[in-house]
């Protein structure tokens, strides 16, 4: 476990599997402990976000199988590029165990660090291959949030989608022009999800009558809302490059699908998620 602790806040990381498993103020938790079905608290989602049809893609002829959210969830070989009481950074370097899911080279920095009352969470992809490199990525954090009096709140109205229960869209997806959404007022019982694509916030806040959390998406063209089923006292608020796979493009190979990225040889580009503890 690496711990992380700059005197207002503390956090967590496991090694095995690699996430962020608490942030705490004082005594008060804000990461989800996994008490409900749902075994993850905070997983990196990478090079997909949500899942693809039949959890397969085409690329130069050839069917490739990869589960939702990607692989990051099982990889464990992280190197360590720096670690002190406020920080921690780490290094994959994509080898032939992934390569039967993903035969691209990359390499992805991740850094948590503490500053003040705020978590920083950042990523690096650099393309470390002679192709263009496909990819979505985004964050999957998940706060502990009431399930009855909790709410997520956008700084200003947004469009929101109702993403269908197979989590796949489609063109008539249900939409409505929302500000807030109260938790027991949404469906989520059988694992739905709601989406701000294309969205404009430049801060979501989680609320409760104990908690506060202040997440920045600037940045990020999405963000999806999710919880595992309506009794879960936790919410996922998670910024992505991406989305899930869409209804007509599932033979669409992975580097001509509208909202793949394409990061060109030797490229890099960064992320950063910003988490302000508020109360």
């Amino acid at each position: 476990m690496y711990i992380l602790d700059n005197g207002q806040l503390t956090a967590q990381v496991s090694k095995d599997p690699f996430e962020l498993v608490s942030l705490k103020k004082g005594n008060k938790e804000y990461v989800y402990q996994k008490d409900n079905v749902w075994k993850k608290s905070w997983p990196i989602c990478f090079p997909i976000t949500g899942k693809l049809i039949n959890n397969q893609y085409r690329y130069n002829g050839q069917t490739y199988s990869m589960n939702g959210h990607g692989f990051f969830r099982s990889i464990t070989n992280w190197e360590v590029v720096e670690y002190s009481s406020t920080i921690l950074t780490v290094r994959y370097e994509s080898t032939d165990e992934i390569q039967d899911q993903y035969p691209f080279k990359f390499i992805l920095y991740v850094t948590y660090e503490l500053v003040g009352n705020k978590l920083l969470n950042k990523v690096n992809i650099v393309n470390s291959g002679s192709e263009k490199l496909p990819y979505n990525f985004g964050w999957h954090p998940a706060f502990i949030c009431d399930d009855h009096l909790g709410k997520v709140i956008f700084d200003r109205p947004q469009t929101l989608t109702h993403v269908p229960l197979d989590n796949f869209l489609t063109a008539d997806s249900p939409t409505e022009n929302i500000n807030e959404i109260f938790l027991d007022k949404y469906d989520f019982s059988k694992s739905q999800c709601y989406a701000l694509f294309n969205q404009s916030t430049d801060h979501i806040l989680v609320v409760d009558p104990n908690r506060v959390i202040k997440i920045r998406t600037t940045g990020y063209p999405n963000v999806v809302i999710w919880k595992c089923n309506d009794e879960a006292k936790f919410i996922c608020v998670e910024p992505w490059d991406g989305h899930q796979d869409v209804v007509n493009y599932e033979n669409t190979p992975l580097d001509e699908k509208p909202w793949i990225n394409l990061l060109r040889k030797n490229d890099n580009q960064e992320y950063l998620l910003e988490v302000e503890i508020a109360k």
